[in-house]
């Protein structure tokens, strides 16, 4: 049974491959790109869950955001000293099962059960994807790496408006938990394959408080990220695929900007973002221009907690950085709902 607590190495063909550390970063990508389209996917569904349920669906998503935000940090923990690679494989098998387990519950509690099985798979997942980024690549080449990895985010989180209405409407609630598995399976499998063995010296550091302005930057980065993005479907008089394509552009211009703008830093993409709140354009393209300044400052912001602690603990620091994300986004959600009760 050792096998089953014991991380397995790659194959040696693919670790002498020169573009290793880039298939390690496309695994990472797939816990990322699903960790977001879960989240806002389901939103798409909740009237549909509701009137199946007979339940207010609120607690669909606080019971997933409270058990994920709880659990980083430990999750990181645990990563620093068994390994991150297995980790991770496991968080994805966990988060893909409990995925089966949503589309077929026979109850709300059942729902909500399965959602909180959900989150500690994605906590095993997102407490470890910035880690394995970070030890896979040279030090010249994380500010990219972690942009591609901000950017599969963005990818996920503009994909769920699009996917949520449509499989909502053609193939049910359940749909939006199905897509889920597919996904799923391929990334354990590519996880088994692709990802190093990660397992370092334990490290009894304890974090530094030069974490503070980047987590700080993080968390103020996807609270305006999410809370325009809230907003807007309230808002807007349009159809609701025109609201869905709207939306969308502004984690598009995040994903583009994490991709390929490396330079930069968090000051330039602060400049950008202020500048696209008054530019007089089209709301499409303020919303595109804005995502790019914030797809600057979230890798930027990312590199300078990860480089503030030693490596032994980049499974805490990947915890650290998913919990500043985590409440961003609630932040964000809470000022955007306050707004459409005050104006309302």
């Amino acid at each position: 049974m050792n096998w089953f607590v014991t991380e397995s190495p790659r194959p040696a063909w693919i670790a002498r491959r020169a573009y290793a550390p880039w298939l390690v970063i496309a695994t990472v990508c797939f816990g990322a790109f699903m960790g977001q389209l879960d989240a806002s996917i389901v939103t798409l569904a909740f009237p549909a869950m509701s009137a199946h349920f007979h339940a207010d669906p609120e607690w669909i998503s606080l019971s997933y955001l409270i058990t994920l935000v709880a659990l980083l940090v430990p999750m990181g923990r645990i990563a620093d000293r068994v390994g991150r690679k297995i980790v991770y494989i496991y968080g994805f098998a966990l988060f893909t099962g409990a995925s089966v387990a949503c589309v077929y519950a026979p109850g709300f509690d059942a729902l909500i059960a399965a959602r909180m099985a959900q989150a500690v798979g994605a906590a095993m997942l997102q407490a470890n994807s910035v880690a394995l980024v970070i030890t896979a690549v040279a030090p010249e080449r994380r500010r990219r790496a972690l942009g591609v990895q901000a950017a599969a985010q963005a990818a996920g989180l503009a994909a769920g408006p699009l996917l949520g209405g449509y499989l909502t409407e053609n193939f049910g609630w359940q749909a939006v938990f199905a897509i889920n598995v597919p996904i799923g399976v391929v990334a354990v499998i590519a996880g088994h394959y692709l990802l190093p063995r990660t397992r370092t010296g334990r490290d009894r550091g304890k974090p530094t408080w030069k974490v503070v302005p980047g987590l700080v930057g993080v968390l103020l980065t996807y609270a305006a990220l999410f809370a325009p993005m809230t907003l807007l479907p309230f808002t807007m008089k349009q159809p609701l695929a025109h609201i869905g394509l709207t939306v969308a552009a502004l984690p598009l211009g995040f994903a583009v900007a994490a991709t390929l703008l490396s330079r930069p830093g968090a000051r330039t993409g602060a400049l950008i973002t202020a500048v696209a709140l008054i530019m007089p354009v089209p709301q499409v393209v303020q919303l595109v221009v804005a995502g790019i300044g914030l797809g600057i400052i979230a890798p930027s912001c990312t590199k300078r907690v990860m480089g503030a602690l030693p490596e032994g603990s980049a499974g805490v620091g990947s915890g650290l950085v998913n919990v500043a994300r985590g409440l961003g986004t609630a932040l964000g959600v809470a000022v955007a709902t306050l707004l459409v009760h005050t104006f309302q």
